[in-house]
């Protein structure tokens, strides 16, 4: 169970990237994990599959000319773990704040069933062994499910860089 509990998460944003794209609203893409494999047996299953490099981080875009790179995340506690999200993620969305591009955090607290966004930057500043759904709050910028069942961060961002 506890690997896909990020699946009604990325469904949502999925979702939501999709309708951005199909209204020329912004372009945003979820990456794919780098895999290399020898060969593709019956057109369908992968022989020797495997991941040659860490990911990045689970989706990078395009918003009025600014570059975006954010990682999705769900929990079930009253808090995010640090470890949950990797070092070299946590890193590469600094940078990319850093040098005047637009990073992020979209957070599901599933027990709450409420949605939020936060700064690469206020997330670092928050974060020791795990940022609690208070400083979330506090820090974060709380995310509505609207019509037609997408997240719309957009004004987020609009907002906060």
């Amino acid at each position: 169970m506890k690997k896909n509990r990020g699946m009604l998460l990325e469904s949502i944003v999925n979702k939501t990237i999709n309708y951005y794209t199909d209204n020329n609203i912004a372009y945003i893409e979820k990456k794919e994990l780098p895999i290399k494999f020898r060969k593709v047996v019956d057109n369908k299953n992968l022989e020797n599959a495997f991941i040659f490099k860490k990911s990045t981080v689970d989706y990078i875009g395009c918003y009025k000319g600014r570059f975006i790179a954010f990682e999705a995340k769900t929990t079930n506690e009253n808090l995010l773990p640090k470890s949950n999200i990797p070092n070299h993620q946590i890193n590469y969305l600094r940078k990319i704040e850093e040098n005047g591009g637009v990073s992020f955090l979209l957070i599901f607290f599933s027990s709450k069933d409420e949605f939020y966004v936060i700064k690469t930057s206020d997330f670092i500043m928050q974060l020791k062994k795990s940022i609690s759904y208070e400083n979330i709050k506090q820090y974060g910028f709380k995310l509505e499910l609207c019509f037609p069942g997408i997240i719309d961060f957009l004004p987020f961002i609009d907002n906060s860089f």
